[in-house]
């Protein structure tokens, strides 16, 4: 069975002992987690997306890769933004593309210190 990250935030709510302490972590208003598990955030015009990506950078080792559509491991994600441009196949170099110029990518974070 594999968790949805409205699980993830609702065993957060139950761990943390409440919404309010949810939210502060996020950064967002008790009412956004409330609706957001109650599964109305998105009927309010919220960004479930955004939302959900929040979630699980805070709390999980997950990262939902903007190129794949998937939630992927931190580690799996270094690993990709680290790879040599591959060159004989299609599909992996428009992998490493969208990596470079992503934000989740791990070595940006480097660039901007050496700068």
């Amino acid at each position: 069975m594999s968790l949805t990250v409205r699980d993830l935030v609702a065993e957060q709510v139950e761990r943390l002992g409440s919404k309010k302490a949810v939210a502060e972590l996020l950064g967002v208003s008790r009412t956004m987690v409330s609706l957001y598990l109650s599964g109305r955030y998105a009927a309010v015009g919220g960004r479930v997306d955004r939302f959900e990506d929040r979630a699980l950078s805070v709390f999980s080792d997950r990262v939902r890769c903007p190129h794949l559509k998937l939630d992927i491991s931190r580690n799996i994600c270094r690993s990709h933004a680290e790879l040599a441009m591959p060159m004989s196949d299609a599909k992996a170099l428009k992998h490493w593309i969208a990596c470079k110029g992503c934000p989740l990518n791990p070595n940006h974070a480097k660039e901007d210190e050496a700068c």
